[in-house]
């Protein structure tokens, strides 16, 4: 299964199928995300992140790139860029018994105002 979805605003992404854990085997999905030039995204992540070990995720922008599979644990971060592409793959294994259960959200903050602790509540993802 493939998709490809283009965003302009703060979006929380959500893995497909989020409270089962399922998904299609070999699901390729993309998402554009495109805020204002004077803004910075941040990234933020659930607390109760989880992902089967054939699956990935890869985040880039202009000068960054950060990958996670598996059970590596992703971390909030300034993208220092107001472009991203999150790219998630999946394979037909299902190593955890409650399959991949993540959520990402990815926040506009202008560039003169860095306040990621008071933007970034993960809590509020779920």
């Amino acid at each position: 299964m493939a998709c490809c979805y283009y965003v302009n605003g703060s979006v929380i992404i959500y893995s497909h199928n989020y409270n089962n854990g399922s998904y299609l085997p070999n699901t390729h999905c993309e998402y554009i995300i495109d805020v204002d030039d004077d803004c910075n995204l941040h990234m933020c992540i659930e607390m109760d992140f989880s992902m089967d070990g054939g699956d990935a995720i890869k985040i880039k922008t202009l000068d960054l790139s950060i990958d996670y599979r598996g059970d590596k644990r992703p971390f909030n971060a300034n993208l220092n860029s107001n472009k991203a592409s999150l790219t998630f793959e999946s394979d037909s294994s299902e190593s955890l018994a409650e399959g991949s259960k993540w959520a990402i959200g990815f926040v506009c903050i202008p560039e003169n105002s860095y306040k990621l602790s008071a933007k970034c509540a993960t809590s509020s993802l779920t």
